[in-house]
């Protein structure tokens, strides 16, 4: 876990999160891959967060709402900031 977090940040640090839609409970993320010009989408709606990667897909289906992916981490990390910045 501590490792998605870790390129969870790395992501986010390097400005590979776009914020493309914003409301107060549904929020849509871009998500570019550092490595890969894969391009993720991670979405929160009434904060049940979502990634459309395959290690979300399949850890998730296995336990729902128990795992985080490095591009949900990522997304996070931004929302993060835009929250600190509106205060």
């Amino acid at each position: 876990m501590v490792n998605r977090i870790e390129q969870g940040y790395e992501i986010y640090d390097n400005n590979c999160v776009t914020v493309t839609h914003y409301e107060d409970d549904h929020i849509i993320f871009t998500v570019n891959s550092i490595k890969t010009e894969t391009v993720y989408t991670v979405s929160m709606l009434y904060g049940y967060w979502n990634c459309d990667c395959a290690d979300y897909q399949y850890r998730n289906q296995k336990n729902p709402g128990s795992f985080y992916c490095k591009h949900l981490q990522a997304a996070q990390f931004k929302l993060y900031d835009i929250i600190k910045r509106s205060h």
